[in-house]
């Protein structure tokens, strides 16, 4: 049980899939399910009605997962088994975004394991100005003939992204033709990652290119994380390998935004 108390994140997933699962469930519950007590189950569910993942009733919760509504990830896999996972989706967008591509271009590559394999095939590309936030990524192009950037700041653990505030202060001397972005989800109400310190830097990047295109495969359609990097309308192109749900693809549509489906 301990453990378990120490790991809100992993605990609140339980939550919100005992919720999916079950469409409702009270506090007492779902307090047995998880082995914590009543009003650590109140805390929790206090921010996930917040995140949008749970809506909160008299004595307990409902489980929001139902057709096209989101799903919840509290807690973000390690870069390793995010790069398994659709690995062959990934790749596939990642031909896609190599296209966008041209030579003689400042582009920025977000931290990501799509925008990992975009890296890998950029490297053929010649004449370009690679920034990235993601030591990954600057390694794996350094010995290419392509100069590539890190902004100033401080890693974060095992993703080795760059973040902080000189990270964002960095950033604001450059401009960008394109911005390659990674995320975590994308839903009707925006564009998510599970770290707010590499949302800040992503937003930083957003800011001073010309064109921002999101790189995103199908699994994570209606799909929300912790924080919401941006609104639809703020990206210029989603880069997938299926195309979206209906009702998700018409919010992009309004918003204006160009599906390249790889």
């Amino acid at each position: 049980m301990a453990a378990r108390q120490r790991d809100p994140a992993s605990r609140q997933a339980k939550l919100v899939g005992q919720l999916n699962t079950a469409g409702f469930m009270s506090v007492g519950d779902l307090a047995a399910a998880t082995g914590v007590s009543e009003i650590t189950v109140r805390r929790d569910l206090l921010v996930l009605e917040r995140s949008g993942a749970v809506r909160r009733t008299h004595g307990g919760a409902l489980g929001l997962r139902r057709g096209d509504a989101n799903v919840y990830d509290a807690q973000e896999p390690s870069f390793e088994a995010r790069r398994r996972r659709n690995g062959s989706a990934k790749i596939r967008i990642a031909r896609a975004a190599e296209r966008l591509i041209q030579p003689g271009q400042s582009i920025a590559i977000d931290t990501g394991t799509t925008t990992f394999e975009l890296a890998r095939l950029a490297s053929g590309i010649s004449d370009l100005r690679i920034v990235t936030n993601s030591t990954r990524i600057a390694g794996l192009l350094a010995d290419n003939p392509n100069p590539v950037y890190l902004p100033a700041g401080r890693v974060r653990g095992r993703e080795l992204s760059i973040f902080g505030r000189r990270a964002v202060e960095s950033l604001e001397s450059f401009s960008f033709d394109v911005f390659f972005l990674g995320v975590s989800g994308l839903t009707a109400d925006g564009l998510f990652d599970y770290s707010p310190e590499d949302a800040e830097v992503k937003r930083a990047f957003m800011a001073r290119a010309a064109k921002v295109v999101a790189l995103c495969d199908s699994a994570k359609f209606n799909r929300q994380a912790m924080v919401r990097v941006a609104e639809p309308k703020e990206v210029h192109m989603v880069v997938c390998d299926a195309a979206p749900p209906a009702a998700l693809a018409e919010v992009l549509s309004r918003a204006g935004v160009e599906l390249v489906v790889g």
